[in-house]
């Protein structure tokens, strides 16, 4: 039953459309292919399930701000997109036809500016298999969701494509006048990089690589990185880039090439000023401003390992056009002992130039796994991740996992403050966790979550979160959970927190 009323929620299957119907009377059994369920039992807020099939992983969410639309993308032998109008307690899927057939997955989806009939356009990036295996293209809709325009060729390189991610300055004018922007990393020398469009996604210009103009940067990063996030600043445009990696001993000894099989210790954020150019000319500018956000094996006597994947940005809304926000990193990492992985926040006001120190987030012990931000007014940050109490989770102990959530209020604070609580009331996956992506194959590791999941804020300030669940079964189904919550503070100041969890069709 649902945390704030209760409903019974139908969903009927047609190919790839799911459509989904919510009445308040009791109905009459029959045999469906698929039941959404409710989960939450003793949290503020509500969980839903979002997907319909088995095998579902690494979501991402993105809520339209002007209406509280709210859109979960994810992959499950291809790409999945489907649409809340009533504040994530339904969802129907809004599938994009690719005459090119199915993609690979790797699945960020981001909202736009405003659209002629008076919506907001929605952006969901992928990897392909055709027309150009292991390329990004860039599917967008005007009309939430209904039918996608789709760039085949936003992001093309020679030695492919991993690791797309997705991030997007909305025009206050015209989604025509978005700027879009893809970072990835490549199969060959793992070197990061950015596409970009000044045309909201109908054309992007050619990727630069980012590592190539920062020496440093480069002889520290070479040949083994983890893309991980990009995003712009909500007033000003700007971006920001984020990796982690080794160092250049390890990287060309250890595995070059992705294997990721050392210690990956450094968390690397490079800085671009909005892209200029147009059409196909559209290009950014990393020269000499990439900066070292830690090194987690200065000072200690164990190797640090960062890559309980990944590292993620935010950056904060000034609340004043043309003034920069603070920029946010937040990783996993044993930086406090060598058998404990906490999640880790630092910030920077000088646009990625200079780091405050580390400061752990959760207060629990145990291990803790794919932290996730969002940042909303100065200072404010709202954080998800996994979390089980076993220090050492493997499947032979069934290890238990469950979501949390957490706040920070201050986070430019040199001591900023944390509260924490749980976002699932049930556990969501049992067993080990393997971080070592397409190498978890090699090792024989636990990958049935895949690699990531996600956060956003909602109009009102208060966080939507999505993560892939298999309750408590082991190596059983996937599918996706979506949590909105009130247990905290507005992430936006001056929000009302009555609007929060619900659409344009009300709650």
């Amino acid at each position: 039953m649902h945390a704030l009323r209760t409903r019974a929620v139908i969903g009927f299957a047609f190919g790839t459309i799911l459509c989904l119907a919510w009445v308040s009377a009791p109905l009459p059994q029959v045999n469906l292919p698929f039941v959404p369920q409710a989960f939450a039992q003793n949290i503020l807020g509500f969980t839903e399930r979002v997907s319909s099939q088995s095998n579902a992983t690494e979501p991402s969410v993105a809520v339209d701000r002007s209406d509280g639309t709210v859109y979960v993308a994810w992959q499950a032998s291809g790409t999945h997109v489907a649409r809340s109008d009533n504040g994530g307690r339904t969802f129907v899927e809004t599938p994009i036809a690719n005459l090119f057939g199915s993609d690979v997955g790797d699945v960020d989806v981001r909202v736009g500016g405003p659209t002629p009939s008076g919506t907001h356009r929605v952006y969901v990036s992928s990897l392909e298999e055709l027309p150009l295996v292991l390329q990004t293209h860039v599917a967008y809709s005007d009309d939430r969701g209904a039918t996608w325009t789709i760039n085949n060729l936003a992001a093309v390189n020679p030695s492919f494509i991993d690791r797309p991610w997705l991030a997007v300055f909305p025009s206050k004018t015209s989604a025509d006048r978005d700027q879009v922007y893809i970072s990835y990393h490549d199969f060959s020398a793992s070197q990061i990089n950015v596409a970009a469009s000044n045309d909201g996604g109908q054309t992007f210009g050619p990727s630069v690589d980012v590592l190539a103009q920062n020496v440093l940067a480069q002889t520290q990063s070479f040949c083994n990185t983890i893309p991980s996030d990009i995003e712009v600043d909500p007033q000003t445009g700007e971006v920001y880039v984020q990796w982690i990696t080794a160092d250049p001993l390890a990287n060309t000894t250890q595995g070059c090439n992705v294997s990721q099989i050392e210690n990956f210790h450094q968390v690397w954020v490079a800085h671009s000023p909005p892209a200029v150019g147009a059409g196909a000319a559209a290009t950014t500018n990393w020269v000499n401003d990439a900066h070292l956000v830690f090194d987690g094996n200065i000072g200690r006597t164990w190797q640090t390992n960062t890559d309980r994947i990944f590292a993620t940005l935010a950056v904060d809304d000034s609340g004043v056009s043309g003034v920069t926000g603070n920029v946010y990193s937040v990783f996993p990492d044993n930086l406090a002992a060598a058998g404990n992985n906490d999640i880790w926040f630092t910030h920077s006001s000088n646009k990625g130039q200079s780091w405050a120190p580390p400061r752990k987030v959760n207060r629990d012990t145990g291990t803790h796994y794919f932290p996730w931000i969002a940042a909303g007014s100065t200072g404010r940050v709202d954080f998800i991740w996994l979390t089980t109490p076993d220090l050492s989770p493997s499947d032979t102990a069934r290890s238990p996992w469950t979501v949390t959530f957490a706040q920070t209020t201050n986070g430019t604070s040199a001591t900023p403050k944390f509260s924490q609580t749980s976002a699932s009331s049930n556990v969501m996956h049992v067993g080990g966790i393997c971080t070592n992506g397409i190498f978890c194959t090699v090792t024989g590791g636990n990958r049935d979550l895949a690699d990531s999941i996600s956060i956003a804020i909602d109009r009102g300030g208060s966080p939507s979160l999505v993560w892939t669940d298999q309750g408590s079964v082991f190596q059983g189904p996937s599918h996706i959970t979506y949590g909105c919550l009130t247990a905290q503070q507005s992430a936006i100041v001056g929000a009302s927190q009555g609007l929060s969890c619900k659409g344009p069709a009300g709650p």
